[in-house]
């Protein structure tokens, strides 16, 4: 029999979980949406479990960002012929005309034009169009406000699909990369990924002082980080 409790660690949910027989402090990071869990024999003092935790922090943020993304990605075209755009689900509706194909997005569906009926596959490569379209739209007035927001300047922003993370940063760069799945989330998911990504200018390492930056710009970090997380 064992206990369990969960902890803040780096601004971070963490459950520790103490067992009667084990030997080693273990971590796990659980998929489908990354949590953290943090096993540990009884006796080992807070301390203890805390040093071994902060020394492996780095590859187990990266995990669990892998984690969440790939959990929230695979639900960009929900089952039912429905899409996400900017945090809400939009019908989708084929529409049969020959011509080169198109996508786009009325008050309340999304229009795909094919000569033929699509693919999943191919659905969400014109998704995945329509998303670089909608962020080339919404990120320049999007980035000037978090760049006012943190006193933080990218040399360059750009777009990719990234199946294991939200954004990146070259630090030396100055080079900024956000995924094409932040057109499926609320436009305050893109602020909050901007800024996480901006405060590797000042702070390379997923560490405490990182987290407490992050913090400090976007006091709404846990909402955005759970619509990151959500299936929705």
């Amino acid at each position: 029999m064992g206990s369990k409790k969960t902890v803040i660690f780096a601004g971070v949910p963490v459950q520790v979980v103490r067992r009667p027989r084990m030997k080693n402090i273990r971590i796990r990071v659980v998929p489908p949406k990354g949590e953290i869990v943090l096993s540990c024999p009884y006796g080992v003092a807070a301390h203890q479990w805390q040093k071994v935790l902060q020394e492996a922090w780095a590859g187990v943020i990266q995990a669990r960002e892998r984690c969440r993304q790939k959990h929230s990605a695979e639900r960009l075209v929900p089952v039912g012929g429905c899409c996400m755009l900017w945090g809400r689900i939009f019908p989708l509706e084929l529409v049969r005309r020959p011509g080169k194909p198109y996508i786009r997005h009325g008050t309340d569906k999304i229009f795909l034009a094919v000569q033929e009926e699509p693919s999943e596959e191919y659905i969400r490569s014109c998704l995945h169009e329509l998303y670089r379209h909608e962020l080339m739209l919404t990120l320049p007035e999007v980035l000037a406000e978090c760049e006012s927001m943190t006193g933080l300047r990218a040399n360059e922003v750009r777009l990719k699909k990234m199946h294991t993370r939200w954004g990146s940063c070259n630090v030396s760069a100055k080079r900024i990369w956000l995924s094409l799945s932040l057109a499926g989330k609320p436009v305050e998911c893109l602020k909050y990924v901007i800024i996480h990504e901006l405060v590797h200018l000042l702070e390379r390492k997923h560490n405490a002082r990182f987290h407490a930056l992050v913090r400090g710009f976007y006091p709404r970090w846990q909402e955005a980080e759970a619509q990151l997380c959500s299936d929705s």
